[in-house]
């Protein structure tokens, strides 16, 4: 596992990436080695909804997501009071995939961003492709930050909910101007060959979103 710290706001964030082992311990080990406990001490309560960490009582905010066998998890440092959302994608299954961008954007993208997809179409494929993902991370960020889901039904929110600058630039939230969200970078290299145009993508993108408040808690 790979392991980070990340100053947002004044505030530290703790995040650890890595091969998918067994979440709940992952998790433990990131929360004990912040505050300091030992493991034991980290309690994992088992609700719907976003996750949380607790010790003795005190919540600690956290976020964790999965991909096709790699775990990242973040979580707030002492004393920080922000939501944390944070999402991890294998690139090469997706470029790989027989997606087609067009689609794809269409079921993403709100209309402010179709403007900016609508403009590459001269890229090449895999390019583009590349492109949605990174604003699909970001979003998943946000919205685990919002302790919202997809699902409209109880109360979550539809991906075109939450609207974003072009994915080539440092990324802004610009449907929820409150959040910050960062690019996080994996130290592992891509490896093999996927097309001239996708050889700058990395293996993993990850994206982590804090959310000063408020919050959005869908009905579970």
């Amino acid at each position: 596992m790979q392991r980070s710290t990340r100053v947002l706001g004044g505030e530290s964030v703790e995040w650890t990436y890595g091969a998918d082992r067994d979440a709940d311990s992952v998790v433990r080990a990131l929360v004990a080695q912040t505050y300091g406990v030992d493991p034991r001490r980290v309690e994992l309560p088992r609700r719907g909804g976003a996750p949380e960490a607790r010790i003795e009582g005190q919540r600690i905010e956290l976020s964790r997501s999965r991909s096709k066998g790699y775990l990242a998890t973040a979580c707030a440092g002492p004393g920080e009071e922000s939501f944390l959302g944070i999402d991890i994608e294998v690139v090469r299954p997706f470029l790989e995939s027989p997606t087609e961008p067009a689609e794809f954007a269409e079921l993403v993208l709100a209309p402010q961003e179709l403007k900016w997809f609508r403009e590459t179409r001269g890229a090449a494929r895999a390019r583009r492709l590349a492109w949605l993902l990174r604003t699909w991370v970001r979003k998943e960020a946000v919205l685990k930050s919002l302790h919202t889901g997809f699902d409209t039904g109880r109360g979550g929110l539809p991906p075109t909910a939450v609207v974003l600058n072009q994915p080539w630039d440092a990324p802004v939230c610009l449907s929820h101007h409150q959040i910050t969200v960062t690019d996080l970078r994996a130290k592992t290299p891509i490896q093999g060959h996927i097309g001239e145009a996708a050889r700058d993508s990395p293996l993993l993108m990850l994206a982590l979103a804090q959310n000063p408040g408020p919050i959005s808690r869908p009905d579970r």
